[in-house]
């Protein structure tokens, strides 16, 4: 469904001249609606700002967005985490575990409170519960502990048709070998899923057209690059 449909062709035009404050998918749809109602005049900026993004992604530069980097020799092509990544996953994980200390703490006081003596105090209460729920943020923030463990010592490789996958299945390092024509994409309902056979490589948001469209292209140049080694 096109955002634009209903808009007037001056609100589109006004629009136009304001292309550079919109997404990339807004640009997308944009575009789109000003050539199905043949106002394409001035649509040199638009599309060449469109051009460039899609350049980009072909050219890997947004890889980085879901925590990878690339190396292209023309050759062969490794694919590792990136060390911002890495870092933020660090941090997460110090983040949550603190987060999650500190949710415990409250939750030991609420119980304390009821097997004291003291007077109700409203205030103890809401500490309480506000520690409770960080804890409950914290818990959430530790899934960067999985992805860290996952990826840790992670390694794509491509060369001559061959896949080389180094990651880690249940804290073991494992390496599976396979012909490049074992990669696939799986769609999942949240999640766009880079996988060899049955196993997991990497994975990105659907709902994210930039990281749906550079993993999409991604798959794309594995191969490319495999059968033209």
């Amino acid at each position: 469904m096109n955002r634009y449909k209903d808009n007037t062709n001056n609100e589109l035009l006004r629009l136009l001249d304001r292309y550079k404050s919109l997404t990339f998918p807004a640009q997308i749809e944009l575009q789109k609606e000003l050539i199905n109602r043949d106002l394409i005049d001035n649509l040199h900026d638009l599309n060449s700002s469109i051009t460039d993004k899609i350049s980009d992604i072909k050219s890997m530069n947004y890889l980085s967005d879901i925590g990878f980097e690339m190396k292209d020799n023309e050759e062969s092509i490794e694919i590792t985490r990136t060390r911002k990544a890495i870092i933020i996953d660090l941090i997460s994980i110090i983040l949550g575990f603190i987060l999650s200390f500190i949710g415990l703490l409250g939750f030991i006081s609420l119980i304390g409170s009821f097997f004291t003596e003291n007077e109700f105090n409203l205030f103890s209460l809401v500490m309480n519960i506000f520690q409770i729920s960080l804890g409950i943020l914290g818990f959430k923030i530790l899934n960067g502990f999985k992805r860290f463990i996952d990826y840790l010592d992670f390694k794509l490789t491509i060369k001559n048709e061959i896949v080389t996958l180094e990651k880690r299945f249940d804290l073991k390092l494992t390496t599976l070998v396979q012909n490049v024509s074992h990669l696939s994409l799986d769609k999942q309902s949240d999640k766009l899923v880079l996988r060899l056979d049955d196993y997991d490589i990497l994975g990105a948001n659907p709902k994210n057209i930039i990281q749906k469209m550079t993993i999409t292209e991604l798959v794309d140049k594995l191969k490319t690059v495999a059968n033209n080694s």
